[in-house]
């Protein structure tokens, strides 16, 4: 709270008539907060003590104007067990006697003195030794007053947590601990959302489900331990907690929503239950720190973005129950250099491990019978995609010169997959049984400076040759009726192209950030010749290319 001293205008004090708090002065056990004023204040000080209220906050104040040596003693000892004192500072209350001993009193209960300055007044010569050093607070309305208490007063004399019926509605966002107590079944959607102030919590063994983003955006929350009879967390309940460095879950049988722990930046330690058989989409996206994790031995299927940009991860063994890698499960995991598939894999999704760029190898089991699109996109590391001979679905076709299996295709080869980026050949012809090149299949292939396509291929897919540096001519067979999007992007070095009148379909930007150097030799009046006007593409004659 401010160290200036400003006075708070009653008349911004609105609807409080009958000089009448809502509540009855705190007597239980439980922390508390003491509140020193002057009656005479009361039409300032109660709205304040009401706003407090509200926030949850355990009060005992004087409301009876009582005198003599036994109330005196009672104002002692509430003092004694109180959490700490709220002094509200005015001419009234520095000239009262109650006050002056309530002050001199928390002072030798070593109690925290938290001044509220209701006007101007100076603090008496003899209290201002007794008040060095304390809280002192002011505001020029009421949100900002309260909002500054919430944050500065001792957490403990609140009753941070809303309860009704075994369910937990909302903590304040004021405690740096926090247990929660036996009987909580459910922690409700978004209870917890953006507490800051929260480091640490216990979570009751009664607790069956953690709601819908409940602990979101607690980026100061440091471990997180889900009691055994937890059978539920709910979508992104632990989305954005980026600090959060230790996770461990016990249900066998949990159900964990989709983005649960997206974006833990710092999270290092996972500890799964053996008996969980799905991991749903994104539930470790951007887990920046985490280096490793064993996977549950029941683990059935790897949801999109499961482990999306987990940049630190170097290794993982896929159990042998994995029937399903979703789409994008590993992509960015950029520091990835080994992954183990078993037998029993039987899908693999659309771009499932882009830009794992530290991957040399990987062998497929038998047991694939399904693989979407650009599996490998990006992997620029990428030397071997192995298939075991037996499987029914696809085969690798082995580098002659470097003796290892390279090239990914469909059993019969009429589609060519996945090309690996980091071979050394540089020149390349794709076998004369392939009708369709896969989307991304040369995708950052920065060896390769020639690549033959026979006029069995009908479709070029997109990103087909992007980032293929060194690229510098290619002949478009008049069997290809297609070229998909961004087919040659990023290929810097491409100066010649010959696309036939054939090709009557053309992605977008075939051509960007090649563009300036590229020629596209193709037939007057042709869909081809339309596009390269259209997009600014250099253009010339096939004849031309002939007679060259």
């Amino acid at each position: 709270m401010a160290e200036t001293k400003k006075n708070i205008d009653p008349s911004t004090i609105e609807g409080y008539v009958d000089m009448q708090t809502k509540f009855e002065a705190y007597t239980g056990d439980e922390p508390y907060l003491f509140i020193s004023y002057s009656h005479r204040d009361t039409a300032q000080v109660y709205p304040i003590l009401d706003a407090l209220y509200d926030r949850k906050y355990r009060i005992w104040y004087d409301e009876s104007c009582e005198t003599g040596n036994d109330f005196r003693d009672e104002l002692r000892q509430r003092i004694k067990k109180c959490e700490a004192v709220i002094l509200f500072v005015s001419e009234a209350s520095m000239s009262s006697p109650f006050c002056g001993m309530e002050i001199i009193v928390a002072r030798e209960y070593d109690k925290r003195l938290y001044p509220i300055y209701l006007d101007s007044s100076e603090v008496p010569p003899a209290f201002q030794i007794l008040l060095a050093n304390t809280h002192h607070s002011t505001a020029d309305n009421m949100d900002k007053l309260v909002k500054a208490m919430v944050r500065d007063l001792p957490a403990v004399a609140m009753d941070r947590l809303t309860t009704s019926d075994g369910l937990l509605l909302k903590c304040e966002d004021n405690g740096r601990n926090i247990a929660v107590d036996e009987g909580i079944v459910e922690i409700c959607d978004e209870a917890f959302k953006g507490r800051r102030a929260l480091h640490n919590i216990k979570l009751p063994d009664t607790l069956e489900t953690i709601g819908t983003e409940s602990f979101r955006g607690c980026n100061n929350l440091e471990e997180m331990d889900i009691p055994v009879n937890t059978r539920r967390i709910g979508e992104s309940a632990f989305r954005d907690c980026t600090n959060m460095k230790r996770l461990a879950i016990r249900n066998n049988c949990i159900k964990i929503g989709e983005r649960a722990f997206e974006n833990c930046a710092k999270l290092v330690e996972v500890d799964l239950p053996e008996g969980l058989t799905e991991i749903y989409g994104g539930v470790f996206n951007s887990c920046k720190s985490l280096k490793q994790i064993t996977l549950p031995k029941k683990l059935t299927i790897l949801g999109e973005s499961a482990f999306s940009d987990c940049i630190m991860l170097e290794s993982i063994e896929i159990p042998e129950t994995v029937t399903k890698i979703d789409d994008l499960a590993f992509n960015g995991c950029q520091n990835l250099t080994k992954i183990e598939l078993h037998e029993g894999v039987k899908k693999i999704g659309k771009s499932a491990f882009k830009n794992c760029r530290s991957l040399t190898k990987i062998a497929l089991p038998t047991t694939v019978t399904s693989i979407s699109n650009a599996p490998f996109r990006g992997c620029e590391s990428l030397k071997s995609i192995r298939v075991e001979p037996k499987n029914k679905n696809y085969k690798s076709e082995p580098n002659k010169r470097e003796g290892t299996d390279h090239v990914l295709f469909n059993k019969n080869k009429s589609v060519i997959i996945a090309y690996p980026a980091s071979s050394r050949e540089i020149q390349y012809e794709i076998p004369d049984s392939v009708t369709v090149v896969s989307d991304w299949a040369f995708c950052e292939c920065k060896k390769l400076t020639r690549i033959t396509i026979p006029d069995s291929v009908h479709e070029i897919g997109e990103g087909a040759f992007c980032n293929c540096e060194v690229l510098d001519e290619v002949e478009i067979p008049d069997s290809v009726t297609l070229i998909d999007d961004c087919a040659f992007r990023g290929c810097v070095s491409l100066e010649k192209v010959v696309i036939p009148s054939t090709v009557t379909e053309l992605g977008w930007g075939l051509f960007d950030g090649c563009e300036t150097k590229v020629t596209v030799y193709c037939e007057e009046g042709s869909p081809v010749q339309e596009y390269c006007r259209r997009n600014g593409i250099r253009e010339a004659r096939l004849s031309e290319e002939v007679d060259d």
